[in-house]
């Protein structure tokens, strides 16, 4: 469970930046990349991929609102994660 707070600290503070223009093309790929495996946690082991690993537009929406259902949930948590990003980057 740590690995996944650590991915979301890290979601946020690459999200944030992304708001403000501060991200180069390659590290917005990548901060693309962190919210889409942040998604994916959220997704049950039935939930199958298609060959190619990638989700259908169901799987998909299933798992962004899995992931904002949670975040609703854990709003204090989430909170906190974004404090810290804005404590260590003015």
């Amino acid at each position: 469970m740590t690995e996944i707070f650590a991915l979301l600290a890290s979601y946020y503070i690459c999200a944030a930046d992304a708001e403000v223009g501060r991200l180069t093309q390659p590290e917005r790929f990548a901060c693309n990349e962190r919210y889409q495996t942040i998604k994916r946690s959220f997704l049950t082991e039935d939930v199958l991929l298609d060959s190619s690993g990638r989700l259908s537009p169901e799987q998909n929406t299933l798992a962004y609102r899995r992931f904002k259902a949670w975040e609703a949930e854990n709003h204090a948590l989430i909170h906190s994660l974004k404090q810290q990003r804005a404590k260590s980057f003015p």
